[in-house]
């Protein structure tokens, strides 16, 4: 019976740290590739100087990086939810 509840105890601390780590590598992961769209962009505008900043031309440029990063989220989020749910 003790044996039991400390497995499940290790279990739950098991799992939250867990969720935590996929929660700071998805963060670090979405920061790095803002990063890089910003970078992208940067060297966009400086090969193009009759170019100014519009955040709908960003937003059409960088396109490929946002879909990369939304399909990470959604990856990372159903694989959460997917365990969660079991």
């Amino acid at each position: 019976m003790i044996q039991d509840q400390q497995n499940s105890l290790f279990s739950v601390s098991y799992v939250s740290y867990v969720i935590v780590v996929i929660g700071v590598m998805a963060v670090v992961f979405s920061i790095s590739i803002v990063f890089m769209m910003a970078y992208d962009y940067h060297i966009y505008l400086a090969g193009n100087r009759r170019r100014k900043f519009s955040f709908a031309d960003f937003i059409k440029r960088e396109q490929y990086y946002l879909y990369i990063l939304v399909f990470f989220l959604l990856i990372i989020i159903g694989e959460l939810l997917r365990n969660n749910l079991r």
